[in-house]
């Protein structure tokens, strides 16, 4: 992947961009004694059920959960920063199933041939028909093979649909140059319209969905806005990344985009359908909100019930590059099924890939997206080049649920740069192909925020869940991620570290404490994040599911 740096200064005037590129990090963590880091624990708490589990993170500091008599109860920090609500996360923010659409067009594989043409043209012809609930309608491939080339444009309402994804069903084999098979929305950036509101609240805790305005005469209920919280000097210097050598040090930029839905006004108090996952605090620059325009945004499109199949990716003479020149669009990363740009309720069912380098990309302009029961098998990853990821998310309120991962070194299930969450991966297994390659998940770079990791299993000697400070690994990657939940996970080794002016917890969490690569090299040594009942699972199983049920 190439990068693209998010260097500028916040302004008010510049549209602000919605996505980021990086290169994934070269960066490991060892696996060694983790004594040292349970050692600076204190022990606290937490009732799951009739058990009480052992914790290794100051009690005075940390937020918790417990579930007493079949209900979550949420325990804030002094600050009121509290485990987030993740329950909005996926399709219509989990309030709607994902509908079937009627088949508009029905397309038959053919003995030879390039079908991108003729795919792209069905598609364009169901994008004229007149919605039915958003919904235009599916251009439905029959069995077989259908060769095409990056990338199928998915319009809004629209749904690509196969006839399975076992041998009798639909295939589609990769051409040409790798790329994003199918594309949904476009590359565009939130530009806010109107003006900006000042939040003059001085702490707005992880997990409130309140903040308050200068003024919110301009704000009604129903409808979507930007809650920013700028990346500031101030804010850079604290969480140490201004230390990072090599010129790889964090600059001032329009930060964390947190698209959210207002649900009620009172007075200058707005109330959103979803928490903040990183605290917005007025001594590191504050925060404010927006209306905006999303260019070329789709919603109510659709991926579902086909396979695919990219061995001809690997071919390329650039497939085994590192990510960098030419190879920024093409090669290993580039080779994957769904790049989900501008949009918002939108999915990926039923899904089988393989041979992709990558697999499925959400990207930070996107929200309210569902990926379930999507395979990437066989990942196809060349000697030498950094893992890419299977999945790799993004935006916010993303669910990715039932997915299966087979590879050897890939990061299985991660987030991009100030992704604002909450997103969730839950229900999944990554396995390595030789039973001991680099398989891991976690935040990736730059303060992925509010992801949960739920139920997740990694079957590999190598296998590691990962929330960590990267340091000076990739660009500068420092600090992967903040306020992250990693709920009933199994792994080889785990390490959960805790970034100044955050946290990240671990609960129920199978596998060995270690520390990460970095620690020795950060100019002072990182805190531990809050690891609850270690190797012993907590309840209740799903922390989503259990969230979702109590929301309704």
């Amino acid at each position: 992947m190439g990068t693209r740096r998010r260097n500028q200064e916040p302004t008010l005037d510049r549209p602000v961009k919605g996505r980021h590129g990086r290169k994934l990090t070269r960066g490991r963590l060892a696996v060694g004694s983790a004594a040292g880091l349970v050692a600076v624990g204190a022990v606290v708490w937490m009732q799951s059920g009739e058990q009480a589990a052992q914790a290794t993170a100051p009690a005075a500091q940390a937020a918790s959960v417990s579930f007493t008599a079949g209900r979550l109860t949420y325990t804030p920090d002094k600050l009121g920063n509290k485990i987030p609500d993740f329950s909005s996360a996926g399709y219509r923010g989990g309030q709607a199933s994902i509908p079937n659409a009627p088949v508009a067009l029905r397309l038959e594989a053919r003995a030879s041939g390039d079908d991108t043409a003729r795919i792209q043209a069905a598609l364009d012809q169901a994008a004229a028909l007149k919605p039915t609930g958003g919904v235009r309608g599916a251009v439905l491939l029959g069995p077989g093979s259908f060769r095409v080339k990056a990338s199928l444009k998915i319009a809004g309402g629209v749904v690509l649909r196969g006839s399975g994804t076992a041998g009798d069903g639909t295939l589609l084999v990769a051409q040409g140059t790798p790329g994003s098979l199918i594309t949904m929305g476009s590359d565009a950036s939130y530009t806010r319209v109107g003006r900006r509101a000042a939040i003059t609240d001085a702490y707005v805790p992880v997990g409130a969905t309140k903040l308050t305005v200068d003024d919110a005469s301009a704000f009604r209920a129903g409808e979507t806005i930007v809650v920013q919280r700028p990346t500031t000097r101030a804010w850079i210097t604290a969480i140490g990344m201004d230390k990072i050598p090599g010129g790889e040090g964090w600059q001032p930029n329009s930060g964390m985009l947190s698209v959210r839905t207002v649900t009620a006004v009172t007075g200058k108090t707005l109330t959103l359908d979803a928490p903040v996952t990183t605290a917005i605090e007025s001594r590191y620059g504050g925060g404010t909100a927006w209306h905006y325009r999303l260019d070329g945004q789709v919603a109510h499109a659709g991926v579902e019930n086909l396979a695919a199949d990219a061995t001809a990716f690997t071919k390329d003479p650039d497939y085994g590059r590192p990510d960098g020149g030419k190879n920024r669009e093409a090669g290993a990363f580039a080779s994957r099924l769904l790049t989900v740009n501008a949009a918002r309720d939108v999915w990926a069912k039923d899904v089988k890939l393989t041979r992709f380098g990558s697999g499925f990309y959400v990207n930070d302009n996107a929200s309210r997206v569902t990926i379930e029961r999507a395979a990437d098998l066989n990942m196809a990853v060349p000697d030498g080049l950094a893992p890419p990821p299977a999945f790799m998310i993004g935006g916010q309120q993303v669910l990715v649920r039932d997915t299966t991962v087979t590879g050897d070194h890939v990061h299985a299930w991660t987030t991009r740069a100030f992704a604002a969450g909450p997103n969730v991966f839950t229900r999944s297994t990554a396995t390595s192909l030789s039973g001991t390659g680099q398989v891991d998940a976690g935040p990736h770079m730059r303060w992925g925020s509010g992801t949960l990791y739920d139920q997740l299993t990694i079957k590999s000697s190598d296998g590691a869940f990962i929330a960590a400070n990267a340091f000076d690994g990739g660009t500068g990657h420092g600090w992967q991620g903040a306020n992250n939940v990693f709920w009933n996970t199994k792994a080889a080794t785990y390490t959960i570290l805790a970034p100044p002016t955050a946290n990240n917890w671990g609960f129920g969490i199978t596998g060995k404490q270690v520390p990460g690569k970095h620690d020795a090299e950060l100019p002072a040594k990182p805190s531990v994040g809050t690891v609850v009942s270690p190797n012993v699972p907590v309840e209740p199983a799903g922390l989503f599911e259990q969230q979702v049920r109590e929301r309704r």
